[in-house]
């Protein structure tokens, strides 16, 4: 039982860690969508 509280510790932690990252790599993405549109072109930025 103390085993899976550690894991689900650990596994909160991770997951809230990488929340940040997720949304900055979403925000480049969309970036660079609009970037396209409006300059034309087929890679990040």
């Amino acid at each position: 039982m103390r085993l899976i509280i550690i894991l689900m510790g650990l596994a909160a932690a991770t997951l809230s860690g990488c929340g940040p990252l997720l949304v900055g790599a979403g925000g480049a993405v969309i970036a660079d969508k609009a970037v396209e549109d409006q300059q034309g072109g087929d890679g990040l930025f």
